[in-house]
């Protein structure tokens, strides 16, 4: 009877002692020149986590573990080896990546992110250890702040999948992509805008095809996978618009071969493909002016293959490789005596031409294509006051280009003159 009575005082104890647990505040404690906190698991065990620099980090933590374990959804670390975790989150990434993104992910794990943490468990990277080596990589003179922050990208994404798998309770690169500062020193010929003369006298050097691709980048604001990857179908010739639907990509072959990635159309046996925009907002129409309506003709009348849907195509009918642009671009350029520039630095000047029109933010986030309107935030702050004809043929005609080209020639002349 005696048993009874304490197994029952023992059971009628238990309620008050989880209560107690959930309501437990934790303990910082300061170990050397780091913090580390002490908290009771739901099942009564004590846990130790340190390595924070500061009192405050320590609090956010153990702010969120106790969080985690009043609303009963706090998980025991697991003892996961963080470069077989990676591995295997690369191997079923390929049915939601892209190409691109999944090679640029591999490239950052190989380089940098599993030389540093590979072999330890997963949940013993902490706050303290993963903002140490955010500042390796910003003193790393040969890593832009770019490639920084797609590198911390990349770190918090995976931390959020051990979470969803219940490996960890916290992710210890929370915020840390966002603390990146920009990045002054973009790629000058890429980035670098040139001005609307730079543009003028560079288009004079080039042959037809390559004319009609700059002018389209300038007066669209298109990006190169997008202005490549554009088909006859793409253009509405009766409502004057061009619309992105798909991106032309160059991708290695290897990854081509075993058709692993969704919503990839491999171009006969090259390494070229046609892919989906990079966002929802990326797919996209935009005004088509009529003077660059009537180029755009005249470059479909003159091509050879008519079998060929590609806009941009060489004398085969191909479409353009992306890694030949450049190489025609930057001739004309240095032949005309113009700064190197590419079609990314076009793209910031059609942006430079939107806000001078004092273009509203939504509107130019939608030409643009911006997956968040923060990214276009970063640009405008106009109002909107005309239609989206007018701001259209009002850059046109920054290009005087397109319309003295048309004034010396006829469609019929245009039509024979620069051979590809």
């Amino acid at each position: 009877m005696e048993v009874n009575q304490a197994t029952q005082a023992i059971v009628s104890d238990l309620p008050r002692r989880k209560a107690r647990r959930r309501g437990q505040r934790g303990s910082i404690l300061r170990r050397g020149a780091s913090w580390s906190v002490v908290y009771r698991t739901p099942d009564g065990k004590q846990k130790w986590q340190g390595g924070y620099r500061t009192k405050e980090e320590a609090q956010k933590q153990v702010d969120i573990i106790l969080g985690s374990i009043r609303e009963n959804r706090y998980v025991e670390p697991k003892e996961i080896i963080f470069r077989e975790f990676c591995d295997d989150w690369m191997s079923k990434a390929k049915a939601v990546l892209k190409p691109k993104t999944w090679v640029s992910y591999q490239s950052a794990l190989k380089n940098w992110i599993t030389p540093k943490f590979g072999d330890w468990p997963i949940c013993d990277i902490n706050r303290a250890s993963v903002k140490a080596f955010k500042d390796g990589l910003l003193a790393n003179r040969e890593l832009g702040r770019k490639s920084v922050k797609n590198v911390l990208i990349l770190l918090h994404r995976l931390f959020e999948e051990a979470i969803d798998r219940e490996y960890i309770a916290a992710n210890p690169a929370r915020k840390l992509p966002q603390d990146v500062p920009s990045d002054e020193s973009a790629d000058a010929t890429e980035a670098a805008m040139p001005t609307p003369e730079e543009v003028v006298k560079t288009f004079a050097e080039l042959p037809m095809t390559y004319q009609a691709l700059l002018a389209t980048a300038a007066v669209t604001g298109f990006r190169r996978a997008e202005l490549l990857g554009l088909s006859w179908d793409d253009v509405d010739w009766l409502n004057g618009s061009i619309r992105v639907r798909r991106t032309l990509q160059r991708i290695p072959k290897k990854l081509l071969s075993g058709g692993e990635f969704r919503k990839v159309e491999r171009i006969g046996e090259t390494g070229l493909a046609m892919v989906t925009p990079k966002s929802k907002k990326a797919r996209r129409s935009v005004e088509l002016p009529p003077k660059l309506a009537e180029l755009l003709l005249a470059l479909r009348n003159r091509q050879k293959s008519s079998e060929s849907t590609f806009v941009f195509q060489n004398e085969i009918g191909a479409p353009i490789d992306p890694d030949s642009v450049y190489d025609v671009l930057h001739t004309a350029q240095d032949k005309a005596g113009a700064r190197r520039f590419g079609l990314h630095g076009l793209r910031h000047l059609y942006s430079s031409l939107l806000v001078a029109n004092k273009v509203d933010v939504k509107f130019a986030q939608a030409r643009l294509g911006h997956a968040s309107a923060m990214t276009t935030l970063n640009i405008y702050s106009h109002e909107m006051t005309k239609h989206g004809h007018e701001y259209a043929a009002a850059i046109e005609a920054a290009f005087p280009f397109v319309s003295n080209l048309l004034a010396e020639c006829t469609t019929e002349t245009l039509a024979q003159k620069n051979v590809n």
